[in-house]
């Protein structure tokens, strides 16, 4: 027998998957039912429990819209908790036949409008009515006795460049007050506006202040939020649209305690990292201190570590140490931006320019670009270390040339230079401000004035065999103090000032300004625990006589009239280092300081005798080594006569 079916076994089969398939469609529960369910039954009387939820949504928008600095979409978003509470809310009332009544209660006119939440959704989802069919009897502004303005219909449409019209939807007129309003602006307190609050009604002025209204910052923003609301209410996502304005929100709240770490540690210098990246570790590096530290007050972050502080690679966290670098690098870019910005706008501009090593020895060029603010006051801002550039003229023009390029300045706007006596940077020939005036003919050069009074004096202490002494002497009395903690708590309990010994630098004058005072003050102090060490035989031989020698310097009275002398000098060039490293210095100052220097060691050379006189009292040799040394004679032979020598 075949077991082949026939065609009306066939069609019967296809009959039963059919009833079969409707019966799953009939018992599947409709979306529309999934959204409206618990809204239809929801009752008037508990809407109008909501008036204090409302209120906070009212305020928390018109405290975004004080606070907000740029116009974005994901800024202006209504507060999600709040939304929750009304989410699809007012679609879904309009939809429902229950409650057509309470739609057709909100008032058209402005005047009689109640800022709710439920009237802030349903005008984001039905739009407002603008009422500008009206006559516009009631808005009537008489200026004077023949100067009568009323409001019209064009006032609701803008005039664009090209001569398209496009509508004022915003604005709304009100017949009880004859006056128009901004609705998002109203809707959302923008205090800032008479179109917001009371009312407009200067007929005369109203289309530019209108224009005015629309480009300004606050009625964007409360235009966005409204569209984005409308936007919101109308999906059928909207759970999850919240719930990733939640995830939004809380990654943004991590971000701002992040940046706030990194960028406290990057404006003081301090280093991020540890031997580990373990929170708890007492060796986790100061990235990972600060936010345990703060985690002790702040509970939202004492969460965030508890559940993202030990995740591992992969997950994101934002609390390992490679996330450093890259907020860092954004910060920097952001900086710079400004920078760039605010000399564009000034659009004249200065280099300085100078190289120093880094802590790893490695040679870097430092890029510091000077200008002029809008209120005549000159600033400097440092924008780049530029690594391995050379000493070349040639090759440090061309690394000047390429950055000026890269940070999109016009070179035509390069207007001064101002390097180091360097021959390759100050050259007048084949120097980097010749190079550079060959570019621009307007590049005046003026040279460091902070670093050519650093050459003067080192220069000056080089010229003088008793001042190389002095300043070596000096250095020495430091190294063998601070070589040992004995002889320096020696020193520390003999010392009746509040200077310590300091050690000399090559390069920074300030500090020998107080190397110099210290040991000056402390004179007596140090030649005395010299002695008692001199003394000391449980002292080892070596010592013994490093202290000797030293005290037989100190004794004579060249070098306490080098003493006595240097502090004073010292002090005074200190003094005027520091004030030509002002920022807001200029040449004419410069000059005077100068000048003023010049004069000052002119007067110092006339009154020696008050130095030695001071120098005496401090010595213990009073006679200069020249009046108390032998003099050396040579030996006469038999041919030779005194005359003769």
């Amino acid at each position: 027998m075949s077991s082949k079916k026939s065609g009306h076994q066939f069609k019967k089969i296809q009959q039963a998957k059919f009833a079969k398939h409707q019966d799953m469609i009939n018992k599947t529960r409709k979306l529309n039912g999934i959204l409206c369910n618990n809204i239809v039954h929801k009752s008037i009387e508990q809407s109008k429990t909501d008036n204090e939820d409302e209120k906070n949504l009212v305020e928390d928008s018109s405290n975004l819209i004080t606070m907000t600095s740029s116009v974005d979409s994901c800024d202006v978003r209504v507060n999600a908790n709040e939304i929750n509470k009304y989410n699809c809310n007012s679609l879904m009332k309009v939809q429902d036949e229950n409650l057509i009544e309470e739609v057709m209660h909100f008032p058209k006119d402005p005047a009689d409008w109640s800022r709710t939440a439920s009237f802030i959704q349903f005008c984001a989802v039905h739009g407002i009515d603008q009422n500008n069919n009206d006559d516009f009897i009631e808005s009537k502004n008489q200026y004077s006795l023949d100067n009568v303005r009323y409001c019209n219909k064009s006032m609701f449409f803008s005039k664009l460049p090209n001569g398209e019209q496009t509508p004022r939807s915003w604005l709304v007129y009100s017949r009880k007050l004859g006056k128009v309003f901004c609705a998002p602006c109203w809707l959302f307190k923008n205090e800032f506006s008479n179109l917001a609050n009371c009312g407009f009604n200067d007929w005369k002025n109203a289309h530019i202040r209108f224009k005015e209204h629309e480009g300004s910052l606050n009625h964007k923003t409360c235009l966005l939020k409204l569209n984005h609301l409308g936007q919101e209410q109308g999906r059928i996502d909207s759970k999850l649209f919240i719930q990733i304005d939640h995830e939004k929100m809380y990654w943004r709240k991590v971000l701002e305690r992040v940046v706030s770490v990194i960028k406290t540690l990057a404006s003081r210098g301090l280093p991020f990292r540890g031997q580990e990246e373990i929170f708890g570790s007492p060796k986790n590096g100061n990235y990972m201190m600060l936010p345990e530290l703060l985690s002790e007050f702040d509970p939202f972050l004492a969460q965030h570590i508890s559940k993202y502080g030990h995740s591992g690679s992969g997950s994101t966290s934002y609390l390992s140490s490679t996330i450093c670098e890259e907020i860092i690098n954004l910060m920097v870019k952001k900086v710079k931006e400004v920078i760039i910005n605010e000399i564009k706008k000034r659009k004249y501009y200065s280099i300085v320019i100078d190289s120093t090593p880094d802590i790893t020895h490695s040679d870097q060029l430092a890029f510091i670009l000077r200008y002029i603010s809008n209120e005549g006051v000159p600033i400097e801002r440092f924008l780049e270390f530029i690594p391995k550039v050379g000493h070349k003229s040639l090759e440090i023009a061309e690394t000047v040339i390429k950055t000026i390029e890269n940070l999109k300045l016009n070179i035509s706007d390069f207007r001064g230079q101002s390097y180091d006596t360097a021959k390759n940077m100050s050259g007048c020939y084949n120097g980097l401000q010749a190079r550079m005036k060959n570019i621009n003919s307007l590049a005046f050069c003026i040279p460091c004035a902070a670093h050519s009074l650093n050459l003067v004096g080192t220069h000056g202490v080089e010229c003088c065999n008793e001042a190389a002494t002095f300043f070596g002497l000096m250095q020495n009395i430091y190294v063998f103090f601070s070589s040992s903690s004995h002889r320096w708590d020696i020193l520390n309990n003999m010392e009746s000032k509040s200077h310590t010994l300091k050690a000399l630098s090559n390069t920074r004058w300030s500090l020998r300004d107080s190397a110099c005072l210290s040991l000056n003050e402390n004179w007596s102090a140090v030649v005395a625990t010299l002695t008692y060490i001199m003394d000391d035989h449980t002292e080892n031989n070596i010592t013994r006589n490093e202290a000797k020698g030293l005290i037989n310097k100190m004794s004579s009275l060249e070098t306490t009239t080098m003493s006595v002398v240097w502090v004073f000098l010292l002090s005074r060039l200190n003094t005027t280092s520091k004030k030509l490293q002002n920022v807001d210095i200029d040449c004419l100052d410069v000059f005077k300081l100068y000048d003023s220097l010049i004069k000052l060691i002119e007067h110092t050379r006339k009154n020696f005798d008050d130095f030695e006189t001071e120098a005496l009292a401090k010595a213990v040799n009073k006679d200069y080594k020249i009046n108390t040394t032998r003099k050396k004679k040579r030996t006469i032979f038999h041919d030779e006569s005194e005359s003769e020598e």
